[in-house]
């Protein structure tokens, strides 16, 4: 490929290599020069283009990348057509993604035009979500790169999804007689929420007495059922092989596979089997809803993965969770914050142009003569947040006229073009160090009282070690908004990219999640088009 000035003639088969605005028309950086595209030009009295060339051999990005893409098999996942050279792959289920890192470098060391990203190894997706992307990264690469690349998929499984499975699980719990009931309650109600999260259920729990030959019998009762999986949480950790959780294993001729995870937290957990049925001694860390080993190795079980030695030796790298957003404050730092020493501070996210509104910038439309935004915004400063602020970018000017007699802080994102995430952005770098919680408001919500934002915090607050939490409102089943973001997710939010919000983040800490359900519809009831807003005014009370 050759990057050269040409006329507008001599451009035709070539690729636009800079953008070019034109009287009524705007020419696009990779445009594939045609002969309308030359009339564009000509009209426009242009005499040099910068175009890319190709050369002999050369193929065109968007040709590459499908033609390598369509070399990966489509039974469990979905692949886009080729756009300014990438190609996204999506999961079509609930699913483990896996792969050899090897082969990955493999296909990366081919040549620098070709570029492959995927997600972590073993990394839990949800129907839908991106799994990898391929990029032609010049507008045009060497066929001969591109048939090195085939060589290789035609011989190898680039990566794997493995959906997930429902199974049979039960769940017992030894205890002693003085330790607290509730413990063993939460004990259930968390495993309950890992399991769904799983698209599992919970089909049978215990709670008996810490004593051998009590847990033998009820493991023996368990097996005897037919369940797929048996979890055992101990009244006291598991401190080796000799322990009750392993010698009731082996005393019903059951193995012990490993005792101990290269995963931290998840140390002390126990993998063993009876039959057909796996049997996991849990770890202390289960108790907790925050992200730990015993959730990987439940992951690979619902993916019917063997759990051998291999593969659980192979969590280590990346295992040291301690310091993720959805895992508890480092010891140095566990003192409480979930009291009001710490502020919350709400925005309103107010800078997109509403496209499918039409002509009208949707947060003016009236309702009982007054703007939708700053009904919003009066909600938000009557409620209880330590702080409000609003995020603007399109017709600032007028949305800010509506609102300047309010208690708002205003932020100018100057990058509002670029999405949602320039927005988050704003707001965050707005944020001081006495912060320690954000909630995120949409600025189309034309049904939230401070009510609602009261309860929302309120439920935020109340919540064990909140920084680490999302605290999201739903009706009916439905998530809504507002969402109150832990500060331990600032630095997540923050590397968003495009026109996305926070929302990607769900599933990537589902233990984080704190749903509370709502009684009011208000909190699903956005109003992005103009039918949306009709209906709004039709139904409300």
């Amino acid at each position: 490929m050759k990057i050269l000035g040409l006329d507008p003639q001599e451009s035709l088969g070539s690729v636009i290599a800079q953008t070019y605005n034109l009287p009524g028309k705007t020419i696009s950086k990779g445009t594939f020069v045609t002969s309308e595209i030359v009339g564009y030009f000509k009209e426009g009295e242009v005499q040099n283009i910068l175009c890319a060339v190709p050369d002999n051999g050369d193929i065109h990005e968007d040709e590459a990348a499908n033609i390598i893409s369509n070399a990966i098999d489509r039974s469990h996942i979905y692949i886009d057509s080729a756009s300014t050279g990438r190609v996204n792959f999506k999961s079509r289920s609930l699913c483990l993604v896996r792969y050899k890192r090897d082969l990955i470098k493999k296909v990366n060391l081919v040549d620098e035009s070709i570029a492959f990203s995927i997600v972590e190894h073993n990394q839990l997706l949800a129907k839908n979500d991106l799994i990898a992307t391929l990029k032609i990264i010049p507008f045009f690469t060497q066929k001969k790169y591109v048939d090195q690349v085939i060589s290789i998929l035609d011989k190898n499984e680039l990566f794997k999804t493995h959906s997930l499975n429902k199974k049979e699980v039960s769940l017992i719990q030894t205890s002693f007689e003085w330790q607290k009931k509730s413990m063993f309650k939460a004990t259930s109600n968390v495993t309950r929420n890992r399991l769904e999260a799983l698209d599992c259920s919970l089909n049978e729990e215990k709670l008996i007495r810490h004593d051998y030959n009590v847990l033998r019998t009820e493991i023996r009762s368990s097996i005897e059922s037919g369940i797929d999986i048996l979890l055992i949480s101990g009244a006291s950790a598991i401190i080796d092989r000799s322990d009750y959780i392993p010698k009731a294993i082996l005393s019903e001729g059951g193995e012990i596979i490993q005792y101990g995870l290269a995963v931290d937290p998840g140390n002390l957990l126990l993998v063993g089997k009876i039959g057909e049925t796996t049997i996991i001694g849990m770890p202390g860390c289960a108790r907790s809803p925050k992200l730990n080993g015993f959730d990987w190795v439940l992951q690979l079980l619902m993916a019917d993965i063997p759990v051998v030695k291999e593969e659980l030796a192979e969590m280590g790298a990346g295992g040291l969770l301690m310091e993720i957003a959805s895992r508890p404050l480092p010891r140095a730092l566990a003192k409480s914050v979930n009291k009001r020493e710490k502020k919350i501070m709400g925005v309103i996210l107010a800078a997109g142009n509403s496209t499918r509104m039409g002509k009208d910038n949707k947060l003016l439309k009236n309702i009982d003569g007054t703007p939708l935004i700053r009904n919003i915004a009066l909600e938000i400063t009557k409620s209880d947040l330590d702080s409000c602020s609003i995020v603007l970018g399109y017709q600032s000017d007028k949305v800010a006229d509506v609102i300047k007699d309010l208690n708002i802080n205003l932020i100018l994102n100057p990058l509002w073009k670029e999405g949602q995430a320039s927005s988050l952005k704003a707001a965050l770098n707005s944020l001081t160090s006495s912060y320690s919680d954000l909630l995120v408001m949409l600025g189309d919500l034309p049904g939230i009282k401070s009510g609602h934002i009261n309860r929302i915090i309120e439920e935020h607050l109340s919540s064990e070690n909140r920084r680490s939490k999302i605290t999201i409102p739903s009706f009916k089943g439905e998530r809504g908004n507002p969402v109150i973001w832990g500060k331990s997710f600032f630095h997540d939010l923050s590397n968003l990219e495009g026109d996305v919000g926070g929302r990607v983040l769900f599933d990537q800490h589902p233990a984080a999640i704190n749903l509370i359900e709502m009684d009011d519809p208000g909190v699903v009831t956005d109003t992005d088009t103009p039918e949306d807003f009709r209906s709004y005014l039709a139904n409300r009370a």
